[in-house]
């Protein structure tokens, strides 16, 4: 049908002996690297030395590699409690998203807490950073055909029909070689893209540092709540699979976060749009006042 993408690609980069690279590994690995980039360009504004970030960061990519393989292979321990050694074997693909933010701000936080870097700060300059690399790792995901997602023949579906597509996997499933389903990952990328915005637009409205960071977890578990309805993922308990359960916790903890900074914030919030509406010498004259 004309509404359908077809993807006709092999999911194997290149192989060397028994070390293969999947396109999922090729796209995350160049969002990291831009990611990382971004974040060091945009450091410059607080006075932090790109060094510092590149320390940081490769704590958290430690923390964020373990992370998301760790959530990966609890979601499949039906494959991997058979076959343990094929928990280490992570160059052939198979990583939780999930994991990848918490176990990254982990690392990045623990690197941060022990070098006394502005912790908070940083973590607000990588998130819209790491909405960019999520979306360039997707990438990897459409290629490979990674997630099992429900059938569909409207417009943008997605169709896997090379043989060695992951989605094999997923025929006993309803969908598989050559079905046409829901385009999940698409969704996703919008959303992240969408969200990059909020956060840019927030980006200096927002206090104290941290709450960048906590908007867009909040952000993300949102999106990974709903689009998760349209992917086939094992359940864990009413109705909800492992990465929806996450986004709610993850949910529970950040809304209200998010709204009671900005409840204590509204005041400050309302003096700082009232003092840009006034001259330099109106808001000295106000200080002034203010300090007698």
């Amino acid at each position: 049908m004309e509404n359908i993408i077809n993807v006709n690609i092999d999911p194997i980069l290149a192989s060397f002996g028994n070390w293969v690279v999947s396109w999922h590994g090729f796209f995350s690995f160049l969002g990291v690297v831009f990611a990382v980039s971004l974040v060091g360009e945009w450091a410059r504004d607080y006075k932090i030395d790109k060094e510092d970030i590149l320390h940081v960061a490769v704590w958290g990519i430690i923390g964020g590699v373990i992370g998301a393989r760790i959530v990966h292979v609890i979601d499949y321990w039906w494959f991997y409690g058979d076959q343990p050694l094929e928990i280490f074997k992570i160059w052939k693909g198979g990583i939780g998203v999930w994991g990848g933010v918490l176990g990254g701000f982990a690392g990045g936080i623990l690197c941060s807490h022990i070098n006394k870097y502005p912790k908070f700060i940083m973590a607000d300059i990588a998130a819209p950073a790491l909405l960019f690399a999520m979306v360039i790792g997707r990438l990897g995901d459409i290629v490979n055909g990674e997630h099992c997602a429900k059938a569909y023949e409207g417009i943008f579906a997605f169709s896997w029909d090379h043989p060695n597509s992951d989605v094999s996997s997923c025929k006993m499933k309803g969908s598989g070689i050559g079905v046409a389903v829901q385009p999940a990952i698409m969704y996703e990328m919008i959303w992240n893209l969408i969200s990059v915005y909020i956060l840019w637009y927030f980006r200096f409205r927002l206090y104290p540092h941290g709450m960048t960071w906590v908007l867009f977890i909040l952000l993300y578990s949102a999106g990974r709540f709903f689009i998760s309805f349209l992917r086939y993922d094992r359940i864990w308990a009413m109705g909800l699979t492992e990465a929806q359960w996450i986004a709610v916790v993850c949910i529970v903890v950040c809304l209200p976060i998010i709204i009671i900074n900005l409840n204590y914030s509204k005041s400050n919030i309302f003096q700082l749009m009232t003092n840009e509406g006034k001259t330099r010498a109106e808001r000295r004259r106000s200080a002034k006042s203010k300090n007698k």
